[in-house]
């Protein structure tokens, strides 16, 4: 009899001081009853109350599972509080830069995704919020910081510019396709001082650049500016 109840009490003190213990949160309410327990049953054993004594350690036992498992949604409450915190963060830099412009897939799915996370998270379902809050740090991976392309081109002079509606099609930040210049053409045509004759371009004249696959244009072309090409720029 004697060597079950010390079996049970060693068992119940290991519990009592698990590794879990050592975390942020260990000092709460049910580790501190199970800390008391095991101590009530210690003295009960040593005053020879073995009935006492399997009572005290069952209830320590007890709680410090209990112990255990609030220590464990704690951690994952903030494991999940985190991962949203990161995600609306990503989201807010993202909107600030137009992602949603350059990369609307992406900041919607995010978007939808946070939404569901928060959802989860007041309802206390931390894996779940962990999980639709990294969901979104994945959709939003890929965004990255991206000029404008031009919408608009500033024509100099042929030297040593060679301006024209063929070498200005050519331009990655433009079309990236020479054969493209009819359709810059027929955006400027009423514009040109011989509408009829797309070869004579006046300098200093403005030409607009019209967007042909849904992307985003802005400002004037900046010949010192770096632009990544239009086929990395359209929309998803």
């Amino acid at each position: 009899m004697n060597k079950s109840l010390a079996a049970i009490l060693a068992v119940t003190l290991a519990a009592s001081l698990s590794p879990l213990a050592a975390a942020t949160y260990d000092n709460n309410e049910f580790q501190r009853k199970s800390r008391a327990y095991t101590e009530m049953a210690a003295n009960a054993y040593d005053e020879g109350d073995y009935a006492g004594a399997v009572e005290y350690a069952r209830e320590a036992e007890r709680n410090a599972e209990l112990s255990a498992a609030f220590i464990q949604g704690m951690i994952a409450r903030a494991d999940a509080e985190k991962t949203l915190y990161a995600a609306r963060t990503r989201l807010a830099w993202a909107k600030g830069i137009k992602a949603d412009v350059y990369f609307p897939a992406a900041v919607a799915s995010a978007t939808v995704s946070i939404d569901s996370a928060a959802a989860a998270f007041a309802a206390e379902s931390w894996p779940e919020a962990k999980s639709s809050a990294q969901e979104a740090l994945d959709a939003l991976s890929a965004v990255k910081e991206i000029v404008p392309l031009p919408a608009t081109w500033k024509v100099e002079l042929w030297n040593p510019s060679r301006d024209c509606l063929w070498t200005i099609a050519a331009n990655p930040a433009v079309y990236g396709n020479p054969l493209m210049w009819e359709k810059l053409y027929e955006a400027n045509r009423k514009n040109l001082k011989q509408p009829s004759n797309p070869n004579l371009l006046m300098p200093g004249m403005i030409l607009t650049i019209p967007s042909i696959k849904g992307e985003y244009r802005e400002g004037l072309y900046d010949r010192a500016r770096k632009y990544e090409p239009l086929s990395s720029q359209t929309k998803p």
